[in-house]
């Protein structure tokens, strides 16, 4: 994962290189093969390498074009590269980069080259034809792209931080998205990618994108949308059939390496698909195999640890293994931390680095994860009026009595929400829908909250749940309860962060657009078998992907009916670090999320007590996001420039303690 920086002053005045210096030298760590900058008067282009595809050995960027003047740097993996090069009208050599096949499409094409660009991108393009600076990232927001606009300057960077280096900028929260942060609606999910930041003054631009900027005008606007349509197929080994075919097509994309490979493995059934299918492309000639990496974080003496069926997989296909301790040294709670942090999300910087220095030691740049997956292949059952269009009454009346036996909502409304308003028209089953979810949230929404919070706070964050609901239901694209909850957590993506300050890249191929196309149009009964047969709900999930991996996973894994949760992590976190947290929010601290009215002291405090002594409850989520949110507060207050620097943990590890190898295993 390459950086990029850019400096525009927007009323002609030339572009200090130094400052565009600045900034890549603050993520060097995404520059390993080298930096650069490149003048053109009132634009600076700067560009860090990590070359990793065979075609970046011979990249040079910024790329200027010789035919238009227009400058380019892209942080780029295309998986479309033969289609792009039989499509566009100059030839050009198949060993031509990325970017430079993103410069050509652009002259030929201009901006309605983006939706034809498949893969993991953001880039930054000046075109002084139009005398405009081009911004844009792939639809899945995997590669990230943030800027700072004002009359007379812009600027943007593949990183936050890397907007702050100038001392005289001022860092300020944001704290209309920190509040956003914690509405119900947002904390209980994965983050999402937007447009807002945690940073006041500093904007992304969103997945699936594309912002010009022009001396006196800027326009941001989505270039792609999902397509709608329904495939359907004779039986379920055809779905699993193609979604395999897919899903082989999108790791494979991701093995494009000059480098050995790596993967973040779990025994969970999603990681478990990429490592093995991965394994499959190289025993089959499909990728060359340069080495291979699995890392896996140990949770020893805890239900979380799953090293057994990791072992179960490296022994189908004899790769090399790595463990990491996963629950070692400090947690998420950082009384001082070692530099900027991007958001209140990022979890507990040690441990990250543990596991990043296993992965460096390694020799990996490019790391494949099973991300994504639940919001990719799980499914949901609530697909009541597809049996129904389809006259399958049988099949409708089973499922019914099944969802009914576990559903809270009295008769009449459960019938309502789930059969009778699917089968309106989409305009009338909006306003529907908007009418019960006002009325529910109304009278129900400040239960998600806990009672820790202060009042004022729970009523603010209750009635902001029920705009942003509202919101979201007003967007509504499909009738069937279980597509649109299938879109809604596809779209927009979930945040995707670099592991900084690391020169690896995290590709997930559960990212693949082709493969959110594909499941977003098959039938959703498909992908969620509830027939009495699946004793959870996680076993009735994630149907099409368990028939895709039959004969590539150990039946182990591809029938697990139990999903790992990571409580007890958190909880044992507590336990050892509880001086730690005493300090922070014990009798006569000062915490930062005290003074800025997000909890309630003494009701918080004894919460935390609570919680030691093993009171689980509903807030845990709430508990975590306050701690990092805590955490967060502290960096920005950091003095400069640690606050505006991407540092390592504190203990400054250079290589993981405990960390243990298990040699790849001859197969026959």
């Amino acid at each position: 994962m390459s950086g990029l920086a850019v400096l525009y002053n927007r009323d002609g005045r030339p572009a200090d290189d130094e400052s565009v210096w600045s900034m890549l030298r603050s993520a060097s760590y995404r520059g390993p093969d080298g930096l650069a900058v490149r003048s053109l008067g009132s634009v600076s282009l700067g560009y860090a390498k990590s070359a990793i595809a065979p075609e970046d050995a011979i990249d040079r960027q910024p790329r200027i074009s010789g035919a238009t003047a227009s400058a380019l740097v892209a942080d780029v993996r295309l998986d479309n590269r033969e289609e792009l090069l039989r499509s566009l009208p100059d030839a050009l050599s198949p060993r031509a980069s990325d970017s430079e096949l993103i410069l050509r499409a652009y002259e030929a094409w201009g901006l309605d080259m983006l939706p034809r660009l498949l893969g993991d991108f953001a880039f930054i393009l000046w075109d002084p034809r139009h005398d405009r600076l081009v911004l844009a990232r792939d639809t899945s927001g995997q590669r990230s792209l943030f800027y700072r606009a004002e009359v007379r300057s812009f600027a943007a960077a593949s990183e936050i931080h890397q907007l702050f280096q100038d001392p005289t900028i001022p860092m300020r929260p944001n704290t209309d998205r920190l509040r956003d942060f914690l509405v119900p609606l947002n904390a209980y999910a994965n983050e999402k990618d937007q447009a807002a930041t945690f940073y006041e003054g500093v904007l992304a631009v969103p997945a699936g994108h594309v912002l010009t900027v022009t001396g006196d005008a800027m326009r941001l606007r989505r270039y792609w949308e999902l397509p709608q349509g329904e495939i359907r197929y004779r039986n379920e080994d055809e779905y699993a059939q193609h979604y395999r075919d897919l899903f082989s097509e999108a790791v494979r994309a991701r093995l494009r390496s000059a480098r050995p490979m790596g993967a973040l493995l779990s025994g969970g059934l999603d990681s478990s698909s990429v490592v093995a299918t991965a394994q499959h492309l190289y025993r089959k000639g499909q990728a060359t195999d340069l080495g291979f990496v699995s890392f896996t974080s140990t949770f020893d003496g805890l239900d979380c640890d799953e090293s057994d069926l990791v072992r179960d997989l490296q022994a189908m296909y004899g790769f090399d293994a790595r463990t990491v301790p996963g629950n070692e040294g400090p947690g998420r709670l950082q009384l001082e931390p070692s530099g900027f942090q991007e958001s209140p999300n990022v979890g507990a910087p040690e441990a990250r680095d543990r596991l990043m220095a296993a992965v460096s030691d390694a020799g990996v740049r490019v790391l494949l994860t099973g991300d994504i997956a639940d919001a990719c292949v799980a499914g949901s059952p609530l697909y009541l009026d597809s049996l129904l269009r389809k006259l399958r009454f049988g099949a409708f009346w089973r499922h019914f009595k099944l969802l009914r036996s576990g559903a809270d909502e009295p008769l009449r409304r459960f019938f309502m929400l789930y059969v009778v308003a699917p089968l309106l028209p989409l305009w009338l089953h909006r306003r529907t829908e908007a009418l019960h979810v006002e009325r529910f949230l109304r009278a129900h929404g400040a239960s998600f909250l806990p009672l820790w919070m202060p009042a004022e706070l729970r009523d603010a964050l209750a009635a902001r749940h029920v705009e942003l609901a509202l919101e979201t239901t007003s967007r509504r694209r499909f009738s069937n309860p279980a597509r649109q909850l299938e879109f809604d957590m596809l779209y927009p993506p979930e945040v995707s962060r670099h592991p900084g300050p690391w020169a690896v890249d995290f590709s997930r191929p559960f990212a693949d657009r082709r493969l959110h196309e594909f499941l977003l149009a098959i039938p959703p009964e498909v992908k969620y078998r509830l027939d009495g047969s699946t004793e959870t709900a996680y076993a009735a999930s994630k149907q099409v992907l368990r028939g895709a991996m039959r004969g590539l996973l150990p039946e182990s894994i591809r029938m697990r009916k139990i999903k790992t949760t990571f409580s007890a992590v958190y909880e044992s976190e507590i336990a050892r670090d509880w001086a730690r947290y005493e300090a922070a929010f014990g009798p006569g601290a000062h915490p930062q999320i005290v003074e800025r009215g997000l909890v309630d002291h003494a009701r918080f405090w004894s919460r935390l007590r609570g919680l030691r002594s093993g009171q689980t409850g509903a807030d845990l989520i709430y508990l975590v996001h306050v701690m990092n949110v805590e955490s967060w507060l502290r960096a920005i207050q950091l003095p400069w420039p640690r606050r505006v620097a991407v540092e390592k943990g504190r203990s400054r590890m250079a290589a993981p303690t405990g960390a243990e190898h298990v040699p790849a295993m001859s197969i026959a």
